[in-house]
């Protein structure tokens, strides 16, 4: 199968598009504009240098959050509008769930990070020491103060929330077990997003358009004005 996977979860966005296990092409890019502006664009440079069109694909992957609000409604809306175009199916992969999934076999528990803004991250805790990525935790958005109390011995910190909170974390983790994870491997993959959705579809576990919604995790600030006045 060809699955095209897309992350737009963070300000990095990331496309890849694997074929099996094999990944044919992976792009990743800083947003200084808007998604709606640039994600279609690159999505459609992507399939050229690869001489495919939507149509060659087999379904469409899609990071479904938590992160930016704004980044996960445009790349769903993005997902869905190419679903209905080609007939292809869509599957969802939570974001955390991708980025704990490039370091498998992690001897210690691996906790990526997402920068949730007013000093809180979104997070989870997994366990992929048999190459295999096992939440064992909710998803959940808190202070990096009271993330560290609640956490195992031994943590591995990744995804692009490390390289914000580093230094912050190192003044609030007392324990000398605790790893960071700076290079390649914490940064939103749209290939893993591509390899678990591929999963997905062999499990048939296809999502109904009709009832896809981005995971936020808590209420974005719109619906919370709403709901105060």
């Amino acid at each position: 199968m060809k699955i095209l996977g897309i992350d737009t979860a963070t300000m990095l966005a990331s496309i890849g598009i694997i074929e099996d296990g094999k990944v044919l092409a992976e792009m990743k890019f800083d947003v200084k504009i808007t998604y709606s502006e640039i994600l279609l664009n690159f999505i459609d440079y992507l399939l050229k240098s690869l001489k495919l069109k939507t149509t060659d694909l087999d379904g469409f992957s899609i990071s479904i959050g938590p992160g930016s609000f704004t980044g996960l409604r445009i790349g769903l809306s993005t997902i869905k509008g190419l679903s209905f175009a080609t007939g292809k199916p869509v599957v969802a992969v939570p974001t955390l769930d991708a980025l704990a999934s490039l370091s498998l076999f992690s001897l210690y528990s691996v906790v990526p990070l997402i920068d949730a803004k007013k000093k809180q991250v979104y997070s989870a805790v997994y366990d992929t020491k048999d190459g295999v990525v096992k939440r064992k935790s909710p998803y959940f958005v808190l202070s990096l103060e009271k993330l560290v109390k609640n956490l195992p011995d031994k943590v591995l910190f990744s995804g692009p929330g490390v390289f914000v909170f580093k230094e912050r974390l190192e003044k609030i983790v007392k324990r000398k077990k605790v790893h960071y994870l700076l290079g390649e491997n914490s940064l939103p993959s749209g290939v893993a997003v591509a390899k678990l959705g591929l999963e997905k579809f062999k499990k048939n576990k296809i999502e109904d358009l009709s009832l896809l919604v981005p995971l936020y995790v808590r209420e974005s600030e719109a619906e919370l004005k709403f709901k105060n006045e």
